[in-house]
């Protein structure tokens, strides 16, 4: 067989610098590149062993320009704003052979009808990072020598304080001298403002409050006891809470009482069924007549006591379900128990076996169907036309089920189990879909959003945790501090709410931070955008009412313009109880 490659081709350069194109006489830009627009002469040569075989004429080249950039943030890339504008710095280093500039796009957007927002770049040619002595660009930037670098800095300047805004956003874009486009960066702000509770209806003189508020009818009643006499004054508005002015204060539609209920101290749950009002005395379950109650005088107590079966009682410390006209409240013998309008107790289902432990969620429904999770780490389904006992799975061997919460159409059951860890299940087998144990404990329930598959909860902390339901990844800007550095909460209630006129959820969040004291209590409230958590609403201690002890639960009045988030408070140190009306955002 002949040899292949007999013959080796090398090839060698004489160069000439064209110094006209080259600062300083340096053959290479800073990268080691040759820098663009260097000519020089090239000639190919063929040779075997030693023996030059050809030479090629000589070849004039140029050197091309290569066109490359490197950048990087020099700020969080979302940002809350108290007051003031929030500036956002991205450097970039031109990382090719040759003189270079980008031109620029930054594009902005809002969840509102009307956008409201300033937003601008400028080049801060002086490199301090102050965006007023900065220049504007106008589209292109400055010309960059290789090496080089410039700070841009992109400015978001919130509305007035009285314009309603959910945040904004703004994407920068550049563009190459070769055509190439690059998103420099993504960034979000929010304005942090303070607020104050718009309307408040009250409980007089020492009264607490020991059971949440209902509505019946569009209209608020709630319940106000001198537990030293054991006497209880029951309040209502006299027209539908949101037939009152926006921001009007519910006192000015209040009727003192409606009725005194002596020997009654109410506890536990408060649900509205028909026209009855169902809450706890002691260890019993009553049904107050809303009629009767409105009554200032009549024969008789206007409530009735439920019938359980002897030795059974009512968990009243888990709120009841309302399904086809009945309610469904757990009882201490494992079983749910329907209770009619009028207050008959009308069936029951199916017991749990004793050694999934007692009953510890709340109970949710999906489709016709229950679910509910106990003390010993089981959830089970029960079926809630027969009440026969479907399907049961053990989620955690060691530790409670806290909450459940179901994620729209019916998908997704979410559950936090013992103080750390989330869950995401089949609805339908109850095999797990996710776990997520978070590196701090827990201190509310866990909730879903009813329009997206969205949940949420809150870390003692403080921090407000939101996540993909279908995924168990946080969102975009999650875990967010949303009570200041520092804090550690004692509780924490959660609800998700959109308006119908509203492209943005918000987030409503009720907290009790901890005071390190017992019995001295702290409440904080706050309204965060789902979509940007850096835009939010905060109300005070002060404004909450200093002391103030707040019940774990969270009315609303519908998802309209004129619809209210309501919060009950048992008492505070120079109040007795109250609710607090916070207009929906």
């Amino acid at each position: 067989m002949g040899r292949l490659w007999g013959v080796l081709w090398g090839v060698s350069s004489a160069c000439a610098l064209a110094l006209a194109d080259v600062p300083h006489n340096r053959l290479r830009a800073p990268n080691g590149m040759l820098w663009a627009g260097t000519t020089f002469q090239l000639r190919a040569s063929a040779s075997t062993g030693n023996q030059l075989l050809a030479l090629s004429s000589e070849a004039q080249v140029r050197v091309g320009q290569v066109v490359r950039w490197r950048w990087q943030l020099e700020s969080p890339s979302g940002q809350s704003i108290r007051q003031g504008h929030a500036v956002f710095g991205v450097r970039l280093l031109n990382d090719g052979n040759g003189w270079d500039r980008l031109g620029f796009a930054l594009a902005s957007y809002e969840l509102t009808a009307s956008p409201s927002w300033t937003v601008e770049l400028r080049e801060n040619r002086s490199g301090d990072g102050d965006f007023w002595r900065s220049a504007p660009v106008n589209g292109v930037g400055s010309v960059i020598e290789p090496g080089g670098d410039m700070l841009y800095l992109v400015r978001m300047q919130p509305p007035s304080g009285g314009t309603p805004t959910d945040g904004a956003w703004s994407i920068l874009q550049a563009t190459a001298s070769n055509g190439s486009q690059q998103v420099l960066g993504e960034f979000v702000a929010g304005v942090v403002r303070l607020d104050w509770v718009r309307a408040r209806a009250w409980c007089y003189g020492s009264h607490t409050q020991f059971v949440a508020p209902v509505l019946h009818q569009g209209r608020l009643f709630w319940m106000g006891t001198d537990p030293a006499r054991s006497e209880t004054l029951v309040f209502y508005t006299r027209d539908a809470v949101e037939a009152t002015a926006p921001n009007g204060d519910l006192l000015g539609n209040q009727r003192l009482e409606g009725r005194t209920l002596n020997n009654f101290i109410p506890t536990g749950f408060s649900v509205v069924l028909g026209n009855g009002w169902f809450t706890g005395r002691g260890n019993q379950l009553v049904r107050l007549d809303i009629t009767r109650v409105q009554e200032r005088s009549g024969a008789g107590d206007p409530f009735v006591v439920v019938q359980f079966p002897q030795g059974v009682s009512p968990r009243l410390d888990l709120e009841p379900l309302v399904f086809n006209g009945r309610q469904y409240v757990a009882a201490s013998d494992g079983r749910l128990h329907a209770i009619r309008e009028d207050g008959i107790r009308a069936g029951q289902s199916a017991p749990l076996p004793s050694t999934y432990g007692a009953f510890s969620t709340n109970l949710v429904l999906m489709g016709r169907t229950f679910y509910v999770g106990t003390q010993n780490g089981w959830i089970a389904q029960i079926d809630a036309v027969t009440g026969n006992l479907r399907a049961t799975r053990r989620v955690s061997a060691t530790q409670p089920i806290h909450s459940l919460a179901p994620t729209p159409f019916g998908r997704i059951l979410l559950a936090r189990v013992g103080n750390r860890e989330l869950v995401a299940l089949n609805p339908n087998q109850l095999l797990p879909l996710w776990r997520r144990t978070l590196s701090e404990e827990l201190v509310s329930p866990v909730v879903a959003s009813h329009e997206r598959e969205v949940g949420a909860v809150v870390t003692r902390s403080g921090a407000l945790y939101a996540f993909h339901a279908r995924a168990g990844t946080p969102l975009a800007h999650y875990p967010q501090p949303i009570f200041g550095e520092g804090a550690t909460l004692r509780s924490a209630t959660v609800r998700l709410m959109r308006r119908a006129d509203r492209r943005a959820t918000y987030v409503y969040v009720l907290a009790q931070r901890d005071t390190g004291v017992e019995n001295q209590h702290e409440a904080l409230f706050r309204a965060v955008t789902l979509e940007n958590p850096y835009n939010r609403f905060e109300f005070s201690a002060e404004v909450m009412h200093l002391g103030a002890e707040y019940l774990p639960t969270m009315l609303s009045t519908g998802n309209g313009e004129r619809s209210y988030c309501l919060l009950a408070s048992r008492r505070a140190s120079a109040h007795g109880g109250t609710v607090a009306g916070i207009p929906l955002r």
